[in-house]
């Protein structure tokens, strides 16, 4: 190979790195609001005002229990986001819950200490650095499972969190869901 074609082949693989890393659907973890992007297809536009996270079951049914009201974070969501969109991991495996939440608080702003973790989060003790109130909870009347979610919407469960597609949230309407609080 001459160096002119190295030099094209390193330049390629760099601009490729660097469409792969602009497409993943987190950010950073250092206290920047974390961001993902959207495609400029409509089919596939995003809700900048709804995310899809996962948790484990046994946070879900605390959230559910109103044992926890609010939903910890490593990172810090775009103000923009008013909704999270739950999705229950393994072994359920399924699209439960919308939640409404706050914009994220810092250690030391949690108004109430009485929920699961909160005193925690205020003094400090938590690996978590933003925490998200949960306003209110509603249970989708037809739970989506991963390969709902997948077929339907081309969604699946997020690593960390995605933005909720256009499609999926004109599809799954809050206001024709279960409120439970």
């Amino acid at each position: 190979m001459t160096k002119t074609q190295t030099a094209r082949t390193k330049k390629v693989e760099t601009t490729s790195a660097k469409k792969i890393q602009s497409r993943l659907p987190f950010g950073p973890t250092n206290g920047r609001v974390a961001k993902a992007t959207a495609s400029s297809s409509s089919s596939s536009a995003k809700a900048k005002t709804d995310i899809l996270i996962s948790i484990k079951p046994v946070f879900m049914n605390a959230i559910v229990q109103r044992e926890k009201n609010h939903e910890f974070r490593k990172y810090l969501i775009s103000h923009e986001v008013q909704r999270m969109w739950l999705y229950v991991s393994s072994p359920d495996q399924t699209l439960r819950y919308i939640a409404t939440v706050s914009k994220g608080k810092r250690p030391g702003e949690v108004e109430s200490e009485d929920g699961m973790g909160n005193a925690d989060f205020n003094a400090g003790l938590k690996e978590s650095k933003y925490a998200y109130e949960i306003k209110e909870l509603y249970e989708l009347k037809e739970p989506l499972s991963l390969a709902s979610m997948k077929a339907r919407y081309g969604e699946t469960f997020p690593q960390r969190f995605s933005y909720v597609s256009t499609r999926m949230k004109e599809g799954i309407v809050l206001e024709d869901q279960i409120r439970l609080f």
